[in-house]
């Protein structure tokens, strides 16, 4: 089946289950967002759309993340055995449980990558995109990332595609959003005035969480089929 195909089966399927999974690997950014005080001026107002981008930005750390707990519920699809909503459920909580560890390593790798020169922390991104997924009871890292550097080199282009529109979607939906903001304040501005950009960041980070099951069911996709696919 088609990458296509199998993100669009899967995602129909258990829709409620990686939207949920989602929520969780999400958690630490939307508590953050949730504690986020209505600002008490312009300034303030300024500080709190710079920590919604913040936020959203950060969000390819869970996105990572969410890759291991959808994979469970997609690799039951590739194998033609589809599990039950519970099972795919417990499975993806398990999933992301374990791909933590080696996404925070893969994520340190490309902020390393990232401070010496650009490039290389982009394409160590795109390397290390599929580590989540190849994550599993008894395996260690380095295990997860090099099977993902195996993986992503060989479905290169797709990879990439697939993180471009993710962050493209993201960053494009949260600009969006930012021109429903009162900008420019007027010169007596209101409490509900400000109350907006606490609601701007809630939603920001709302919104990337609940749009990013699709491009981590279609990371899962390419680490589980393929000539170097963890099944």
């Amino acid at each position: 089946m088609s990458l296509t195909s199998l993100l669009a089966r899967t995602y129909l399927r258990y829709a409620v289950v990686v939207t949920l999974l989602s929520l969780v690997a999400f958690a630490p950014l939307l508590w953050l967002a949730m504690k986020l005080p209505i600002p008490a001026d312009l300034a303030g107002a300024k500080g709190v759309v710079r920590t919604a981008w913040l936020l959203v930005g950060l969000g390819l750390v869970p996105l990572l993340v969410l890759v291991g707990g959808v994979a469970p519920a997609v690799r039951s699809i590739v194998r033609g055995t589809p599990a039950s909503q519970l099972a795919a459920f417990g499975a993806g909580l398990a999933g992301l449980v374990r791909a933590v560890i080696p996404c925070a390593v893969a994520m340190i790798a490309v902020l390393v990558g990232g401070l010496a020169l650009v490039v290389p922390g982009l394409l160590l991104l795109v390397l290390l995109s599929l580590t989540g997924a190849m994550a599993g009871p008894g395996r260690s890292v380095p295990a997860p990332l090099i099977d993902s550097v195996a993986a992503a080199r060989a479905r290169m282009p797709a990879v990439t595609v697939i993180l471009l529109c993710s962050i493209a979607a993201a960053l494009g939906g949260v600009f969006l959003l930012s021109r429903g903001l009162p900008i420019p304040l007027p010169k007596q501005p209101t409490i509900e005035m400000f109350a907006n950009f606490r609601l701007f960041a809630r939603w920001a980070v709302a919104g990337v969480a609940l749009g990013a099951p699709i491009p981590a069911i279609a990371l899962a996709v390419l680490a589980t089929t393929g000539p170097s696919a963890r099944t």
